[in-house]
């Protein structure tokens, strides 16, 4: 099998998934406890914390929650932002280009009565930054802005949007940086909460991280035992948490290196397929290495996908979060890219793991299914 779904989830490394299990037999204490195995477990969650910001060169600035992932850390964040900020900056900033963890969000907030309001994209796929600009006033509260797309690989102009925000003293602004770690330099500068999610670099399913400037500006949404600065209440999940500083340290740590792999991939498979009548690059130029959108006009991407799953070849048609939805992906509609290619379009997502060997096997295979649906291309 030839996994190319690295956007949707990544292969745990070793390492990680053994700190998980040793935390579980040894330390397995709740740090909320007052006895001396409560109090070690406390320590040891501090210091993951603390190791956290050494690897970003944080300092004090941020504080940081531990998350289920970054489903909950963007509800945390969004809400809570959202419900502090109602009384006098109930205006919420967005665009089309955010993973449904934040544009859904967003949609229940407008429906509770705030005001959303969406940035205009342009062909490349970024955000307007003219038109952010204009959309900006002390009525704002909150603008979210995603560093990375899920879909296409857009990588978004984070110090130029937090320029714009911070005009604004009310302004909060919040990046969902879950595509971007271990991909590229995570910004920080300017921002003012940042969610990861840890099965994205090669962590568990379950691990989460909000990187919080201001936890005061934060109204809790859930409510509890007071774990996690009270706005994240519940008996921590110290084993994941600690296993997630190793997924961290290494993502980090190879970033370079695997931008460098990737960006060679990546070209390798842009150069390849410009030589199949019918099929376009829909990710743009500049995009992040990792992803590739690629559309084939006349045949629907779930066609796609099953003729490259029965060929051993694991891909995707858009965000696995959003993949059984029937409507057009928003991202791609944003951008003007024609409906007949949306919807024949396949995202080739690639990770640590992926290799030469099976970047030509992709190809041979590719070779074949473009064969077999090369009638029905537009």
């Amino acid at each position: 099998m030839i996994y190319l779904d690295n956007a949707a989830t990544t292969m745990p490394n070793q390492d990680v998934l053994d700190t998980f299990v040793k935390v579980n037999q040894s330390l397995y204490y709740n740090p909320n406890s007052p006895h001396q195995a409560g109090l070690q477990a406390e320590q040891l969650l501090q210091q993951s914390k603390r190791q956290i910001k050494d690897i970003f060169n944080l300092e004090s600035t941020f504080d940081i929650i531990y998350t289920s992932g970054a489903t909950e850390s963007n509800n945390i964040a969004i809400k809570g932002i959202a419900y502090k900020k109602k009384l006098f900056a109930n205006e919420i900033i967005t665009s089309v280009l955010e993973h449904p963890s934040v544009l859904e969000v967003v949609r229940s907030l407008e429906s509770e009565g705030f005001i959303v309001k969406y940035v205009d994209v342009t062909k490349e796929g970024q955000i307007d930054l003219n038109h952010l600009q204009s959309l900006m006033s002390d009525r704002v509260g909150l603008v979210t802005c995603i560093h990375v797309n899920n879909i296409m690989g857009q990588i978004q102009p984070i110090e130029d949007v937090a320029e714009i925000v911070h005009q604004y003293p009310k302004a909060h602004l919040h990046v969902d940086g879950v595509q971007a770690i271990g991909k590229m330099p995570l910004i920080f500068e300017g921002v003012d909460t940042l969610s990861l999610s840890g099965h994205k670099f090669n962590g568990l399913k379950g691990q989460g991280v909000l990187f919080v400037r201001n936890i005061h500006q934060l109204e809790p949404i859930i409510h509890g035992g007071g774990q996690e600065f009270g706005v994240r209440s519940g008996t921590v999940n110290l084993p994941m948490d600690i296993a997630i500083v190793k997924a961290l340290k290494s993502a980090v740590m190879y970033t370079q290196e695997l931008t460098r792999k990737l960006s060679g991939f990546n070209c390798d498979l842009r150069k390849y397929l410009a030589d199949f009548q019918g099929v376009e690059i829909n990710s743009p130029d500049g995009a992040a290495a990792h992803i590739l959108n690629v559309g084939l006009a006349g045949v629907k991407g779930e066609v796609l996908v099953n003729a490259f799953s029965k060929n051993g070849i694991m891909l995707s048609t858009t965000s696995a979060c959003s993949s059984k939805k029937s409507s057009l992906n928003e991202v791609l509609l944003s951008m003007s890219v024609p409906t007949k290619r949306i919807e024949g379009s396949i995202r080739i997502s690639m990770g640590s793991y992926t290799t030469k060997e099976e970047i030509e096997i992709f190809k041979e295979k590719f070779k074949l299914v473009y064969e077999e649906v090369r009638e029905l291309l537009l």
